[in-house]
């Protein structure tokens, strides 16, 4: 895993990869090679709670999926 202090921020890192797809492709059309390059460059990145409070990040997952993240406890 990068220093937090070297590795790239979260947003500008999925923004650097997904203008390298190109901001027109679906999801759905990413090859899983592009799959595997997104979730590496985000993994590797800082992490999102360093940018957003970690509350507003699960209550914006959960209303997102429906369900709670495996790594918060609700309540």
């Amino acid at each position: 895993m990068n220093d937090v202090t070297t590795a790239p921020k979260p947003m500008k890192e999925l923004a650097h990869i997904l203008g390298k797809f190109g901001w027109d492709k679906r999801f759905c059309d990413l090859t899983e090679e592009q799959v595997q390059t997104l979730i590496f460059g985000i993994q590797e990145s800082q992490k999102l709670s360093a940018e957003i409070e970690i509350g507003t990040l699960e209550d914006t997952y959960f209303k997102s999926t429906g369900t709670w993240p495996s790594t918060s406890i609700p309540f």
